[in-house]
């Protein structure tokens, strides 16, 4: 039928601008050829794109499915699995934009945040300053962001301490997680205790400062806090806090 390898056609040729458009994004932004403002604006028509592709290659399939004939199979499935592939990143990222609070600076203590020390050098421009009594827009209220990380994160910021390791072992310890998450070290302190790293987005390469204290706690044990902090937004849409669960998550000693 014509129509069914139409759609086909349709959808294959939406998919394939769609992720054109999104590659200058993120190739431009990566390359520091146009802000990252500019690099969000051209999602949107990408978006737009791959909503279509997804609409067409559903024509596609249901009338392929009614007819049972597959006219213009290969480019109807590829479309409608890829537009589904593509689809989920950018609405993933609208979603945690409207679910996440608004923190771009998070803490396992925010009553006693870890502070930086070479980054802090690195970086002089960003504020280094935790402030926790900033208040910021969730769900319906204005709360400070050390209210919303000790009520609505727990998992994070309950009290990391009575590890039975050495602080030194667990710096050691530390030092591992932060290699096998992929981040880069850029200052450690066995002495001092103290691991600093950063982090980079998986699209845009958003820069993330991190900074992992440890502390003797008790006779024997250790306690271990980490902060993570975005560089160039107040909005991170919920990636400070999953790289915090993530350290936690592989914190086992």
């Amino acid at each position: 039928m014509r129509s069914q390898l139409l759609a086909a056609r349709s959808a294959f040729a939406a998919l394939v601008l769609a992720v054109l458009i999104a590659a200058v994004a993120v190739a431009g932004v990566r390359l520091s050829q146009f802000s990252y403002k500019t690099g969000t604006t051209l999602i949107i028509p990408a978006t737009i794109l791959g909503a279509i592709a997804l609409a067409c290659a559903l024509l596609w399939f249901r009338s392929a499915f009614a007819h049972n004939k597959g006219d213009g199979k290969r480019m109807g499935l590829i479309a409608l699995l890829g537009s589904l592939i593509f689809l989920y990143w950018p609405l993933s990222y609208v979603y945690y934009g409207f679910a996440a609070p608004a923190i771009h600076d998070a803490t396992s203590d925010p009553e006693d945040p870890p502070q930086f020390v070479a980054l802090a050098k690195i970086q002089p421009a960003n504020s280094r300053a935790f402030n926790g009594q900033r208040k910021i827009r969730f769900r319906g209220e204005d709360q400070t962001v050390s209210y919303v990380l000790l009520t609505q994160y727990r998992d994070v910021t309950k009290p990391h301490q009575g590890i039975l390791t050495s602080p030194q072992k667990a710096f050691w310890r530390c030092f591992e997680i932060v290699k096998d998450l992929g981040w880069i070290v850029v200052d450690s302190s066995e002495k001092d205790l103290r691991i600093e790293a950063t982090d980079r987005s998986l699209w845009f390469g958003r820069f993330y400062d991190i900074v992992i204290r440890i502390r003797p706690a008790g006779a024997m044990g250790s306690r271990v806090d980490i902060r993570s902090e975005s560089r160039e937004s107040e909005i991170d849409h919920g990636r400070n806090v999953a790289r915090l669960k993530a350290f936690f998550r592989q914190l086992k000693l």
